[in-house]
């Protein structure tokens, strides 16, 4: 719901693991932003075990690998951000928690920090 309603951005740090479940849930609706002119960035951990995920992401979104960072949220449009709460490697996915807040101050301050982040990161390209 929140990635529908994107108007500019979509930023999302995940995990490894993450970047592999995000491609089978998000592709499609990531897919009719790409259409839309929203600009899609993912940063997460590229491994062998996700290359390929990574590379078909590829096509509707900007990929970088990061390697330094371990967290799992989502930014749009620096209004609003979608943070999980748990490692994805210490629960199950059934009892995973994740937090909705519409809050620019917040918002925009984990944008910022994505942004910085996103600046050390490698291309998927260069992998």
């Amino acid at each position: 719901m929140m990635l529908k309603g994107a108007q500019k951005n979509i930023s999302i740090m995940t995990t490894a693991e993450g970047l592999i479940r995000k491609a089978e849930a998000l592709k499609p609706i990531l897919e009719k932003m790409k259409k839309k002119g929203v600009k899609i960035r993912i940063a997460a951990p590229i491994t062998p075990k996700n290359i390929k995920v990574a590379k078909e992401l590829n096509k509707v979104a900007e990929i970088r690998h990061i390697d330094k960072v371990k967290s799992r949220f989502a930014v749009v449009d620096g209004k609003e951000v979608l943070f999980m709460t748990m490692d994805d490697q210490e629960v199950h996915p059934n009892y995973d928690i994740g937090v909705w807040v519409n809050t620019k101050f917040f918002a925009s301050t984990l944008a910022h920090f994505f942004d910085e982040s996103w600046k050390s990161m490698k291309p998927l390209r260069s992998l």
